[in-house]
């Protein structure tokens, strides 16, 4: 069946009642924002929702009934349903509350299901931090999977009288069609109206131990566990024991279970456990919670170990994957922590070989751009918020700050009356910004660095020759900038409010589509030039960054850290990220 183009799945065992009542539900604004499905084990629920996620989740639904979020909330805690919601959402959220602030600055209208809500860790609880607050926010809907008089049923409060769809109720089952239907899978009619009394089916026994379970891990010629031939349920399975017998520890002792069994079980167990693994896991978990590939998954919390637990990181390691942290600045880092990094740019000069990195109130610090280690401070006026900084070849280095306003710090050595070589081209820049600069950035160029800065209404600007050229490349403000030099030519790497990354040669025409497009602002750029041609780096307000070579039609790297990432570098075939936590640079 196709409406307005977009196809319905069949729905089976006489349900088309039960679909119908949903559709209707979703596309009427005037119906309750709450809507529960209940009935007893083997009524159907589960498939009904399938169907409903198959319908909605499809991007070529009409928006009226489509689903923006599904979480099933079976074995999961409120933690693992907050970051599985923020994935889906476009929203890094860490918290319940980091997630309600996101969604009530929204005004689009946002459709959530939780399938199994009875089956989570905490049901009440789930209800009570999350989905409870969620329904109070005017533009949230929520289709949830509780059964009447059930204490999550009876914690939805926000919504007095909501949509209830009762599938043990007949009216929600045509009886000629589920006999047919019964017929055709030589089922028993007398179930009417559960499927799955005319299937015979029985609930899945999950009551094994934490010992029943370990003894079916596959085991190595040494006899330590093989989790990578373990497969995800029987692990997934295994930390969900973990959870209900409180024996969590045991399982910490070798951390590769954890990237090979499920993140929500994974979740679910480590929450309100202390030490460095599930730290780590709940600083990282925003990245870790959707991510299907093992290796990744490890990678990722090796990387977040780095410098906090290295036995555990180097355990890690051995997990074969796309990716590799090669050093990282966290809080309690062995070898020290910037804190949060804003801005940050790789060294020429006095900086050669360092990085340069501003955190949110302009403190500028370097490290090594090899291994991390901490160098020093970059001595400034007067720290103040910066929007970028660059670092131009001679070792001057210039600051957008915050205000738009541009300072130039001479190179270590040249004496404070010397003016940098970009002192003057930045002067012709300044009068050239039609609006507010907001980025800013410096090309190598065969005579010294070339300084280039963007503005509020999408244009960028380079000085050449004595003369500036101009192009306007996004719709809405340039929100980061950067550049490289590619066979003696330069190349600028722009993203902008409107989620794209754009690229351009200046005295040629742009590009007329964009390297990339997403939805959210990009948040970070950079840029580097290689014998195969540029290597472009960009970050998006969700934590999602992508490596791309120029040329080739996919991204060579993609990848989270669970953070949103503000700054980036490209250095020797590695991204450098700076995030809000701190500061990871990641080999690829």
């Amino acid at each position: 069946m196709t409406e307005q183009g977009h196809a319905i799945p069949p729905l089976r065992a006489g349900r088309r009642p039960a679909g119908a009542a949903l559709l209707g539900w979703l596309d009427d604004d005037r119906s309750p924002r709450l809507c529960r499905i209940s009935g007893s084990p083997g009524s159907g629920k589960t498939h009904l929702l399938e169907w409903l996620i198959r319908v909605g989740g499809d991007e070529l639904a009409p928006e009226g009934r489509r689903l923006h979020a599904v979480f099933p909330a079976a074995g999961a805690s409120v933690r693992g349903a907050v970051w599985a919601l923020g994935h889906q959402l476009g929203v890094v959220a860490r918290s319940p509350g980091d997630l309600l602030t996101a969604l009530a600055e929204s005004d689009s209208r946002t459709v959530v299901c939780v399938p199994g809500l009875n089956r989570a860790v905490d049901p009440a609880r789930l209800v009570a931090e999350l989905l409870d607050p969620l329904l109070r926010l005017p533009r949230v809907r929520l289709l949830v999977e509780a059964e009447e008089g059930s204490p999550e049923a009876l914690g939805l409060t926000a919504v007095e009288q909501p949509a209830v769809l009762d599938l043990d109720q007949p009216q929600w089952t045509d009886r000629a069609r589920y006999d047919n239907w019964c017929a055709g899978l030589e089922a028993d009619p007398a179930g009417y109206p559960s499927p799955g009394a005319a299937l015979g089916h029985s609930r899945p026994d999950t009551s094994a131990t934490v010992a029943q379970l370990a003894a079916r891990v596959p085991r190595l010629a040494d006899g330590a566990p093989d989790p990578s031939a373990a497969g995800e349920q029987l692990l997934s399975d295994l930390w969900t024991a973990t959870t209900r017998e409180g024996s969590t520890g045991q399982l910490l002792a070798d951390p590769p279970l954890l990237s090979y069994a499920g993140p929500v079980a994974v979740t679910a167990a480590l929450e309100g456990t202390g030490g460095p693994i599930p730290t780590a896991w709940a600083v990282a978990g925003p990245a870790l919670i959707a991510e299907p590939d093992p290796g990744v998954r490890a990678a990722l919390l090796r990387t977040r170990l780095l410098g906090l637990d290295d036995v555990a990181a180097e355990r890690l390691a051995a997990v074969p994957g796309p990716w590799r942290g090669a050093w990282a600045l966290w809080p309690n880092s062995s070898i020290g922590w910037p804190g949060a990094v804003a801005s940050l740019a790789l060294g020429a000069g006095a900086y050669a070989g360092q990085l340069l990195l501003a955190d949110p109130g302009g403190t500028i610090r370097t490290v090594q751009a090899q291994t991390g280690v901490p160098l020093a401070r970059v001595a400034t006026p007067g720290p103040k918020p910066l929007r970028a900084l660059a670092v131009a070849s001679d070792g001057s280095v210039l600051l957008l700050d915050a205000w738009g306003g541009l300072e130039v710090l001479p190179a270590p050595g040249s004496g404070s009356g010397q003016p940098a070589a970009v002192a003057g081209p930045l002067d012709a820049l300044r009068g050239a910004a039609e609006s507010g600069m907001s980025a800013l950035a410096v090309v190598p160029g065969p005579s010294g660095s070339v300084p280039v800065v963007a503005d509020e209404s999408g244009s960028l600007h380079w000085y050449q020759d004595g003369a500036v050229l101009g192009e306007r490349l996004h719709t809405g403000p340039v929100t980061a900038l950067a550049g490289t030099s590619v066979d003696g030519r330069a190349v600028l790497v722009s993203g902008g409010f409107d989620g794209t990354v754009r690229l351009w040669s200046p005295g040629t025409p742009p590009e007329s589509e964009p390297l990339d497009r997403r939805a959210g602002p990009v948040g970070a750029v950079a840029a580097a030039g290689t014998q195969d041609g540029a290597v472009v780096a960009a970050a998006w307000g969700d934590g999602l960054v992508r490596v791309f070579s120029v040329g080739r039609p996919e991204p060579v790297l993609e990848l989270r850290i669970g953070s949103q990432v503000w700054a980036l570098a490209l250095a020797e075939g590695r991204v450098v990220l700076g995030t809000p936590d701190g500061i990871a640079a990641v080999e690829y």
